[in-house]
């Protein structure tokens, strides 16, 4: 049973290899110094073009390494920056921990929905047309949103209260 707990949890922290340039990305900015790669969601990163520039990019499971609290760090290819979701930065759902997620996958349709409150607080729901891939996330009770690009930052689509 022991070695089952300790197998187990090798693998929850062992991290799948990235593609070269996101490796070599991940090292020459110093990223290893605030957040770990883990896969407390399966698989540890995903890979497509999330900004419609023709290059793959990744998005990477991590840890912050000072609160241990989950996020997303994504890496557009051939671009400096990174992009930070989750992680503990702040109360909204793209800044606070990603503790509540239990699995995510890309969604690659034309277009989905989001649920919106209206003046009356009652619920609408609106189709929402994609232009590029999504970050799906779910929990127990299955899939509650989407992470898209919008052309100049990362949004959270709600699809369930």
């Amino acid at each position: 049973m022991l070695a089952f707990l300790v197998a187990t949890n090798l693998f929850a922290s062992a991290a799948a290899a990235l593609p070269g340039w996101a490796q070599t990305r991940w090292q020459q900015s110093g990223l290893e110094k605030t957040y770990a790669r883990t896969s407390y969601l399966q698989p540890g990163f995903l890979q497509a073009d999330f900004n419609g520039d023709g290059k793959q990019d990744v998005a990477i499971l991590v840890t912050r390494k000072q609160t241990q609290s989950r996020g997303i760090l994504i890496l557009h290819q051939g671009l400096p920056q990174h992009h930070l979701l989750g992680g503990g930065k702040g109360p909204e759902l793209l800044q606070g921990s990603f503790t509540g997620f239990f699995s995510w996958s890309l969604y690659t349709k034309p277009s989905t929905f989001e649920i919106l409150l209206d003046k009356t607080d009652t619920l609408a729901e609106r189709t929402v047309k994609l232009r590029y891939p999504t970050i799906e996330m779910g929990n127990e009770e299955g899939p509650i949103g989407m992470i898209y690009w919008n052309g100049s930052k990362y949004i959270w689509l709600y699809q369930t209260c």
